[in-house]
């Protein structure tokens, strides 16, 4: 990696997840952030998004995956280091992601062993096997515990 290499966070704040047939971001601001990879990891990701931004309400963060066409199955869940990693190998060969903050979660539905999350009352956004959806409420928990310490 040069020196003289940029790379860019296209973050989507502010709107939500509708599918309408398929899955899109409506409303809210698009923010774009020059950023290091060197130094960018889950934790630095939930401070630039809850600190920097002062948006305190956040639940998850999504990166699409360039190279895809449309949101609907190309969205990743950045839940920890790894998945960060995950979302770094497309940030060097792309230069720029996109990530899709989403915002207070209404309510988390598990149905038949999956996981609906909702944005509204009829918005179904993401499904998840049993397995992802635990260690999704997990985090979702940690996230709580871990945004609680920063107020």
């Amino acid at each position: 990696m040069s020196w003289d290499e940029e790379y860019y966070l296209i973050l989507y704040v502010g709107g939500h997840f509708i599918k309408d047939p398929y899955v899109r971001y409506v409303g809210g601001e698009v923010i774009r952030l020059k950023e290091d990879l060197d130094t960018i990891s889950y934790f630095e990701l939930c401070k630039i998004v809850k600190i920097e931004l002062g948006l305190h309400t956040v639940m998850l963060v999504y990166f699409y995956e360039p190279g895809t066409v449309g949101l609907q199955n190309n969205l990743r869940v950045i839940y920890d280091d790894i998945s960060a990693i995950d979302m770094l190998d497309f940030w060097v060969k792309f230069k720029e992601i996109h990530l899709y903050v989403e915002h207070e979660v209404d309510n988390p539905i598990i149905v038949d062993d999956m996981l609906f999350l909702t944005v509204g009352e009829s918005d179904v956004i993401v499904v998840l096997d049993h397995l992802l959806a635990m260690k999704m409420l997990s985090i979702l928990q940690h996230q709580i515990e871990w945004t609680m310490l920063l107020l």
